[in-house]
């Protein structure tokens, strides 16, 4: 539990990492920039990295130690479509890049790899589902990485939702909506129909679930009875029995929208199934014992109301995540607010907390052969 702090000419680099990121924001599987700047700084800093990596142009992976089984810290550096990293992305980046750059300095230590891996698409895609299909984790004894909140508190052990996304697409009968309405189906009354189904059911759902959408398509002109619209949906629940089952009553609401305006509903994926997380316990210990002994004192056990990748891997492989405060006081996700905090001067100096919490716990689950064993047995 030693501090295994970043030194000064590290920290200059990660804090130029982070802002650079920040204010160029690019988009799923476009990270072509932020790949580009991680990779020059862990070159600069002597390691060589694999790039691409598992068939993504913008992931990419670096390995100190032994060959064969690893324990892997897991980057994010992609933004949000039209408000940027309104996600602490590049916190992400920059903590799990340091958390590398601190632990590699332990190398000759260690019993097993340590790895950085750079995973695209957390917004959208889904890399890391990219990366598991690709066998990336085989050989992963436990994965590390960490979150930025807008909340106020440290975290670890916490499960966040899993998610689908559906989109259902309305077909109706086009038809003049003044001349001859009688002769048309308007699809975007099936898609009203749905909302209307989706309001009435939310009232039934339990606190720790959601379902969320937006209209993409709602015809093209006033006058022209819709002869197609469609939805986008989120669906999430905390357990996979729940989600199915949501899954279920989402399209028989669907095809009631569709019955009760005489249209056709067609229900596709939207995305990828993002699993729920399932923290693994020692690990989750582990952290814990890591940021007590820094003088914090995590949240652990908690529902995070959002979704992610990282929850696919934690389905493979033991995993945990930190998660920390980037402002005084609570500011929603996904906000402006949230993009301007996530380059503060204290979402900064957390991030640096962060770093050593990682190194620390990645270098033990390296050297301590009763931790992988511990996390062996529960897998």
């Amino acid at each position: 539990m030693a501090a295994m702090s970043a030194p000064g000419d590290l920290k200059d680099d990660l804090l130029s990492l982070s802002r650079e990121i920040h204010a160029d924001p690019e988009l799923a599987y476009k990270e072509r920039n932020a790949a580009d700047r991680i990779c020059a700084l862990l070159r600069r800093h002597g390691h060589t990295v694999e790039r691409p990596f598992g068939g993504l142009e913008t992931a990419f992976r670096a390995r100190v130690g032994p060959p064969g089984p690893s324990v892997t810290l897991l980057a994010e550096y992609d933004a949000l479509p039209g408000i940027g990293h309104a996600c602490g992305h590049n916190l992400i980046a920059m903590t799990n890049v340091g958390a590398f750059l601190v632990a590699a300095r332990q190398a000759d230590r260690l019993g097993i790899g340590i790895e950085l891996v750079g995973t695209p698409a957390e917004e959208s895609g889904g890399g890391k589902i990219d990366l598991i299909d690709a066998g990336v984790f085989r050989q992963v004894v436990a994965a590390l990485s960490s979150h930025p909140s807008g909340g106020t508190t440290w975290e670890c052990g916490t499960t966040s939702l899993g998610i689908v996304g559906k989109r259902a697409g309305f077909r109706g009968v086009a038809s003049h909506a003044a001349y001859s309405p009688e002769k048309g189906r308007n699809a975007l009354n099936g898609v009203i129909r749905l909302f209307v189904g989706i309001d009435g059911w939310r009232q039934h759902l339990p606190g720790d679930a959601r379902v969320h959408g937006i209209v993409t398509s709602g015809g093209t002109a006033s006058n022209i009875v819709p002869e197609f619209a469609e939805a986008v949906f989120g669906i999430r629940a905390k357990d996979m029995e729940q989600l199915r089952e949501m899954e279920r009553t989402f399209g028989d609401i669907a095809r009631g929208a569709a019955l009760q305006t005489g249209t056709e509903v067609e229900i596709t994926d939207e995305m990828r199934l993002y699993a729920p997380t399932a923290p693994n316990p020692r690990l989750t210990a582990l952290l814990k014992e890591e940021m007590g002994s820094r003088g914090l004192d995590p949240k652990t056990g908690d529902v995070v109301m959002a979704s992610t990748d990282f929850g696919n891997v934690s389905q493979v492989v033991p995993a945990d995540y930190v998660g920390f405060p980037v402002n005084a006081e609570p500011i929603p996700g996904h906000s402006h607010l949230m993009r301007e905090a996530s380059a503060s001067d204290l979402a900064h100096r957390n991030a640096f907390t962060v770093i050593d919490v990682l190194a620390s716990a990645a270098v033990r689950v390296a050297t301590d052969g009763s931790v992988r064993s511990e996390l062996m047995r529960g897998r």
